[in-house]
């Protein structure tokens, strides 16, 4: 709900957001920010982006809130919502040097969070991190939520197995990080953040189980298979509906990707995103982002792949939901 009536929201994501030359290109300062929601256009209401220990710190260790301050000023006036994602599963845009030294295990879930650096040099650990970050924001009505993890999964490693323990060790970590947010900001949602096809910890009836903790506000779903309701009967877009709904919560698919070399050209990309949208919005889908934006001057729409940029048909699309 927002100002009394039922809230429903298209978009994109656009997660270096808050980059100054730490994230593939620069938007967290300058005018790249608004010139991009300008090309985006009216009728998508919220974005997706990364707000990361990495980018809001200097290289001495010092915070350096200037980025976020940018990113949310621009929103504001554009009336556009963010989504804030506060650590990244994979370890992206944390300053690591490979996937498999950031990847989050299940030991950083159970212990991890709590008494290491979130990334390499950073002064504060995850639970740190959390608590001023969200102390700085609580009152800023421009979050639309607080995302705490981009891809949520407790596997032992990179590429480890997934242990029986890992759906508690997932909701443990769930349960009191959710709870610090809400002690510190009782009027944001929060999301737990997972792609819900399946991933360890989340399989099957747990992924209802994690998301019964009281803190979670929204549930979450990454779509990029095909159909336009997709997946199975057991980790399928359509079973976390009813297993969101069975616990009161909304859900909303955080990232749609449908590269363009599946469909030949950015209409028929479009249209497939036209027939996706309009069958989980029909759902009960209460938002949808697509993966991801690309401005003119780095590339723009891309003819393989899933970025989306200027003039691109699938702003139409989610602009008009």
């Amino acid at each position: 709900m927002l100002d009394g009536r039922p809230y429903n929201f298209t978009g994109l994501n656009i997660y270096n957001a808050n980059s100054v030359n730490n994230c593939w290109y620069t938007l967290g300062s300058g005018g790249g920010l608004a010139t991009t929601l300008s090309d985006i256009g009216a009728g998508k209401e919220a974005f997706r982006a990364w707000f990361f220990q990495y980018q809001a710190t200097t290289a001495g260790g010092a915070r350096d809130w200037s980025a976020f301050d940018h990113t949310l000023a621009v929103a504001r006036e554009r009336g556009v919502k963010v989504i804030a994602t506060l650590v990244n599963q994979w370890g992206q845009c944390e300053g690591w040097s490979d996937y498999a030294l950031g990847y989050k295990g299940e030991s950083w879930y159970a212990d991890g969070y709590r008494s290491q650096p979130s990334s390499p040099g950073m002064p504060a650990n995850y639970r740190q991190w959390v608590a001023e970050v969200v102390s700085r924001y609580k009152d800023d009505p421009t979050i639309l939520a607080w995302q705490l993890v981009n891809e949520a999964e407790a596997k032992v490693s990179y590429t480890g197995t997934c242990p029986s323990s890992a759906t508690a060790t997932l909701k443990n970590f769930a349960a009191d990080v959710s709870s610090l947010v809400k002690s510190l900001d009782p009027n944001h949602l929060v999301s737990l953040g997972t792609i819900g096809s399946g991933q360890c910890g989340t399989a099957g009836t747990a992924y209802r189980d994690v998301h019964s903790v009281p803190g979670i506000d929204l549930c979450e779903y990454h779509d990029y298979q095909a159909g336009a309701v997709p997946g199975d009967q057991w980790n399928g877009l359509a079973l976390r509906l009813q297993q969101c709904a069975e616990l009161g919560k909304p859900l909303f698919v955080g990232e749609v990707g449908i590269k363009t070399s599946l469909l030949s050209t950015l209409l028929g990309r479009a249209t497939l995103l036209d027939t996706k949208l309009s069958a989980q919005l029909a759902a009960g889908v209460v938002g949808v982002l697509a993966w991801d934006w690309r401005d003119g001057a780095h590339g723009g729409s891309s003819l393989t792949g899933y970025e989306v940029g200027p003039s691109d048909p699938a702003l139409g699309v989610l602009g008009s939901q």
